[in-house]
């Protein structure tokens, strides 16, 4: 059963950052290509942060480096766990790559 409307979804997973703002920065490094939605970090570009990742995608991290993303492109959602503090992107960068290398379309 479908909860939200298509158009909903669109809105929640676009970039809602105006360009003044700029993208989205955690400390002192910042995210190219990575704005907000509506409770999501989503890709509007591809840069040199996150080399495998896909513009479109979305998805979010936790305090102790848990993370998840959506590909829509690729009908795909990855969810990892791990307590890992301080906060670290390093599993995510991993697997990334190679889940997307092994994808046959």
């Amino acid at each position: 059963k479908r909860l939200l409307k298509p158009e909903t979804v669109k809105s929640m997973t676009t970039n809602h950052l105006s360009k003044e703002v700029g993208w989205v920065k955690f400390g002192d490094e910042v995210r190219e290509g990575v704005g907000f939605g509506y409770g999501f970090n989503v890709r509007d570009k591809m840069s040199a942060w996150d080399p495998d990742g896909r513009v479109g995608e979305y998805g979010w991290g936790g305090a102790a480096s848990t993370h998840y993303w959506v590909s829509p492109k690729d009908d795909l959602a990855v969810v990892t766990l791990e307590q890992i503090m301080p906060y670290s992107f390093m599993t995510e960068f991993k697997i990334k790559g190679l889940i997307f290398d092994a994808i046959v379309d």
